[in-house]
């Protein structure tokens, strides 16, 4: 009894006496604040230009942030036997990005929206849609951000985003390619992006 006693006394002591000198990947990391904030995108679907709008937020761990968004919106228009219908497009997921040095004034920013969402068009009676089909989006975007005030940064970027999931039959003829698309972006995050408040 007295050697389990002892083994069970060094088993417990070893892991106490290492976890000083654990060793992690993201020991560096720290918690510098958190923001939301609108996102304005200027963009085209079926070669018609046109604006999305929506929101995000997210955690900023040190030069990096990550966090969801969302967007939408509905100025395009599709001809089905002689009518003109409006096209549908929501999608959000996840979203994160890298700015750096974001102490200074304007400096570099970057990020990624990975999501899901739909494309549908309604019909006249604004029922259930008369096409609808689920897509999966990739939106990377590369530009500047401007610190306004301590707690309010503008980020304007380009971008582009790539659509998959659509199958044509399902969608009145309309494919992935016709809303793969160049755009630029206007972002205004609100919110605390430093710990220390040095900036």
């Amino acid at each position: 009894m007295k050697y389990i006693a002892l083994f069970l006394l060094v088993f417990c002591t070893v892991p106490l006496s290492a976890q000083g000198n654990e060793e992690v990947v993201f020991d560096r990391v720290t918690i510098q604040g958190g923001f939301g904030g609108p996102i304005i995108e200027m963009t085209s679907i079926d070669d018609q230009a046109g604006v999305l709008f929506g929101g995000g937020g997210g955690v900023i761990l040190n030069n990096f942030f990550i966090g969801g968004f969302g967007q939408g919106s509905g100025f395009a228009e599709h001809p089905i036997d002689d009518h003109i219908y409006s096209i549908q497009l929501a999608y959000g997921g996840l979203w994160m990005g890298y700015g750096t040095p974001n102490n200074k004034a304007i400096h570099f920013f970057s990020s990624l929206k990975i999501g899901g969402g739909s494309v549908n068009i309604p019909g006249d009676d604004n029922g259930d849609p008369l096409f609808e089909e689920n897509i999966f989006v990739v939106q990377p975007e590369i530009g500047v951000e401007i610190n306004l005030l301590k707690w309010c940064r503008l980020a304007l970027t380009a971008d582009y985003r790539v659509v998959g999931g659509i199958q044509s039959s399902r969608l009145a003829g309309l494919s992935n390619s016709d809303f793969d698309s160049p755009g630029g972006t206007l972002t205004l995050r609100f919110g605390t992006f430093s710990r220390n408040r040095k900036e």
